[in-house]
């Protein structure tokens, strides 16, 4: 090429770094399957087009403009050399373009640049890999990571300027494993499809939650072409472990007194509920103790569920742990925190029997967090009116279905509370007639 002409060429390339201006639009055809364009790099202007063979290939330019000279370059722009092309009104077309090379259009008499397309023969630069397997040097629990043998030739294409830029390859991933499911608190099976880009040897992934076989498809340029290649890595077994737990309140220790706070009750009967992704999760260990000595269980159950009842008061820590069938990965995610509160028992010393219905109209204790109860309602002749173990209900004043008179009665009350201890309460309980009622008394 003439020295002015380079010159000339020169100083266009060095316009292109500041003015965009396109005036056609480039087209490539040919090849065994539909070219594709594999990268559009905007900020150079160049479109990078992946043919499969460089039979009939041809590259079109359409343009309003009636003057299409075309140039193609090797390293920089600034270097290109004229090629020749057939031009149809509008239309020019370089047949038989040479692959790895940036090709553009000068279009008009001012020489304004267009943009760039460059040429690449994908049957030149196959997906070949061998030994796929899968690396020992990470935490199989959290990650898994391809090793083996990468001949791959990269995508590598120039920028108007002589930037050498690859072009990623993209790999599928693909395995079986399990999926957690909320609404139906369970694990399904399912296929698992991760998208990699880049060389897939080294390449980290989520690790399968089952055993299977892990396969590596591509890349997508060649499944484009229909020619992607699967590798195998052959039957993997599953070590990582997914875990989801959940509690429930089976029964709180009755009470009537107004709560507040999320506290337990005594007795409080609780299940807790462990699911993980078995059988590769095999060993499950729920452990309880007190908050202020967790180092010492109370109790350590080995399966997934366990039932408990918290019958003294205190501060608790429930953890589970659950590891796979070869010892590898352990997970203790799942830490509970329980509070039981206290007994509490109130009693009153007086009621009014059928004198306000729903107001103070049974002989009832007020109480929390009693694990046994029992009371009797005696007269002063010593004989037992009324019996009940239920501190929630209580006595209406009444014997054999007739109402008592008024006066003192006598009540022995015995509890066993969260601390263990069993208490024993006695005393009067009075007997309030509202003179508006009515009934048949008996005497006492």
């Amino acid at each position: 090429m003439p020295k002015r002409k380079n010159r000339k060429l020169s100083c266009l390339f060095t316009l292109l770094l500041c003015v965009i201006a396109v005036y056609g639009q480039y087209s490539v055809s040919g090849g065994t399957g539909e070219p594709l364009l594999a990268a559009d790099n905007t900020l150079n202007r160049i479109q990078v087009w992946l043919v499969y063979g460089m039979e009939g290939v041809k590259l079109s330019y359409t343009s309003a403009g009636s003057s299409h000279k075309w140039y193609r370059y090797k390293e920089r722009a600034s270097d290109a050399e004229a090629v020749t092309a057939t031009v149809s009104g509008d239309v020019s077309t370089v047949n038989n373009p040479e692959e790895g090379y940036g090709y553009f259009v000068l279009d008009g008499d001012n020489y304004a640049m267009s943009n760039f397309v460059w040429i690449m023969d994908y049957s030149r630069y196959p997906v070949d890999i061998h030994n796929l397997r899968i690396s020992d040097n990470v935490d199989p629990c959290e990650l898994l990571r391809f090793s083996g043998d990468d001949a791959t030739v990269a995508l590598t294409y120039r920028t108007p300027s002589g930037v050498a830029t690859e072009i990623k390859r993209e790999y599928e991933i693909s395995y079986m494993t399990q999926v957690w499911n909320d609404n139906d608190q369970r694990f399904t099976s399912a296929m698992e499809i991760l998208t990699i880009e880049g060389n897939p040897i080294g390449n980290s992934f989520k690790p399968p939650l089952d055993d299977t076989e892990i396969q590596l498809t591509g890349d997508l340029f060649a499944r484009h072409f229909g020619v992607e290649k699967t590798y195998s890595t052959g039957l993997y077994n599953a070590v990582a472990l997914e875990v989801h737990a959940d509690t429930l309140v089976l029964s709180d220790g009755g009470t009537n007194m107004r709560e507040s706070g999320s506290e337990a009750l005594a007795p409080a009967d609780m299940r807790f509920t462990a699911y993980a992704n078995t059988p590769v999760a095999s060993l499950f260990i729920w452990q309880i103790a007190r908050k202020e000595d967790p180092d010492k269980p109370l109790v350590r159950f080995t399966e997934p569920e366990m039932e408990y009842t918290f019958s003294l008061a205190g501060d608790y820590i429930v953890q589970l742990e659950v590891s796979d069938r070869t010892g590898v990965c352990t997970n203790t995610e799942y830490t509970y925190n329980i509070s039981v509160t206290e007994t509490v028992m109130l009693i009153p010393n007086a009621f009014t029997p059928e004198g306000s219905p729903g107001v103070n109209d049974e002989f009832k204790v007020v109480y929390r967090s009693v694990v046994r109860f029992k009371a009797s309602v005696f007269n002063r002749w010593g004989q037992e009116l009324f019996r009940w173990t239920d501190p929630s209900r209580g006595w209406d004043g009444k014997y054999r279905g007739k109402l008592v008179p008024a006066g003192a009665y006598y009540y022995v009350i015995e509890y066993t509370g969260t601390d263990g201890k069993t208490h024993k309460k006695s005393g009067d309980i009075n007997v309030i007639r509202n003179t508006k009622t009515k009934g048949t008394t008996t005497g006492n």
